[in-house]
């Protein structure tokens, strides 16, 4: 077996033994199971996608327009170093699991016009002129029900109250928004551990979600340390620069 063939033999194993996930604002999370998640998963407001070489490319893409914008006085120093940092943690990543050869093929390839990134689905929090309290005054009166059918015991597994009541002001990405501003007329509540609660839907699909805990660690989240500014350029297939 030659050196070559070793190298990429290895990044493969790499790659089918763990997965980063990412999101087109560049939020991050890793899991070692990446069998148990779709390509495309939505974590709140969030949508992510399991990098790949093509998604790779995808985001790289969008990063040179940042820095275009940045250069051309259209994006704040601080706001691209932030993109940047974020960027350059995942270009790290996919050298190490995918390999240079794999990456810079991709990018050479992708036709960003025909890319379709993930997308979140539109999540229009429940109004209702019911007032439960200044947290909670856009849940319908339902949502509210099946908040506090389980709230004590989500309280005593360690949840935050604002977790489950906050509707963040009727903003809709707001990250305030509570599971209340989650819940549509149907649905109904399943499981609820200190990681998740389980949002069933109305049937005959009874579609089964999770609304994730944002204040504790997740046991298939691997936490990542975004670096300082100092990166190192790999070959033809460099880190993102000023």
């Amino acid at each position: 077996m030659t050196a070559q063939v070793a190298s990429e033999t290895k990044v493969s194993e790499k790659a089918s033994a763990a997965a980063m996930y990412v999101s087109t604002s560049l939020q991050q999370w890793q899991t070692d199971q990446p069998a148990i998640f779709a390509r495309d998963v939505q974590i709140n407001d969030t949508a992510f996608r399991r990098l790949d070489p093509e998604y790779y490319a995808w985001l790289r893409s969008r990063m040179n327009l940042a820095r275009s914008a940045h250069q051309a006085g259209q994006i704040g120093g601080e706001a691209y170093d932030e993109l940047r940092s974020k960027f350059n943690t995942v270009h790290e990543w996919a050298l190490e699991h995918f390999g240079e050869r794999r990456l810079a093929d991709a990018v050479r390839s992708l036709d960003a016009r025909d890319y379709q990134p993930p997308v979140a689905e539109p999540d229009t929090p429940p109004r209702s002129q019911s007032k439960r309290n200044a947290d909670a005054d856009d849940g319908s009166a339902e949502s509210i029900a099946m908040i506090d059918a389980i709230c004590a015991r989500a309280l005593a597994l360690g949840w935050k109250r604002e977790r489950l009541y906050g509707t963040g002001r009727g903003r809709l990405f707001n990250q305030d928004r509570g599971l209340v501003s989650f819940l549509r007329p149907g649905d109904r509540i399943g499981e609820v551990s200190l990681q998740s609660i389980e949002i069933i839907g109305p049937p005959p699909t009874e579609v089964r979600q999770r609304f994730y805990n944002p204040d504790v660690d997740q046991p298939w989240i691997r936490r990542t340390r975004v670096r300082g500014t100092n990166f190192v350029h790999f070959g033809c297939l460099p880190s993102i620069d000023k």
